[in-house]
């Protein structure tokens, strides 16, 4: 019997200049899940909305804390308007049933109660919202890494939380020894 392909979850996967593709264009996607049978859930974690948190917490009854609250971003192009929550979770924290355990430490929830639970400050560590989510059938995301649209990196929490999200995709390129000025462009400018 054959092994199964090893999984690509808890992953980055960064843009290469020739995928053109103007919802991926320079992005880094963090893969919450992968399956050769089932395809691959991810979220793009370096596109700003010009979206306020605040009103959103406020929409959904909740008085927001803190004064600094963290970007929006644009998690991908399928169901634009689903909200999920990256975050932190805090020491000794385990994952709901519902949430994506990415790593020992991040996961992703589509709960507003962990939006309003993190928001307040009751629990965990640093967060974002994302709208959307970027989404792939099966084989798609294989095919397109060996097409070259993609290269794959570790994830590392730093670039998520500590790199401003417009500096991303060159802070993981740099994280696997890629200088980003040195890729070879194969024509794709930045789409309109």
């Amino acid at each position: 019997m054959t092994e199964p392909p090893p999984t690509l979850a808890g992953s980055f996967l960064i843009a290469m200049p020739g995928l053109a593709d103007p919802n991926f264009w320079q992005s880094v996607v963090l893969l919450g899940v992968h399956s050769h049978d089932e395809g691959a859930f991810g979220l793009v974690v370096n596109r700003m909305l010009d979206v306020d948190l605040c009103e959103i917490l406020i929409e959904i009854g909740e008085e927001p804390v803190d004064d600094e609250l963290p970007e929006v971003l644009a998690g991908g192009p399928v169901q634009p308007s689903h909200g999920f929550v990256l975050f932190e979770r805090g020491e000794g924290e385990t994952p709901a049933d519902e949430d994506i355990a990415i790593s020992d430490t991040i996961s992703v929830s589509g709960n507003t109660e962990t939006l309003a639970r993190l928001a307040s400050g009751s629990s965990g560590g640093r967060y974002f919202l994302l709208l959307g989510y970027s989404g792939w059938h099966p084989g798609q995301l294989e095919k397109e890494i060996e097409d070259n649209s993609w290269v794959i990196a570790p994830l590392d929490t730093s670039i998520l939380f500590d790199v401003p999200a417009e500096e991303r995709w060159s802070a993981a390129l740099r994280s696997i020894g890629i200088e980003p000025g040195a890729l070879v462009d194969t024509g794709a400018a930045e789409p309109s």
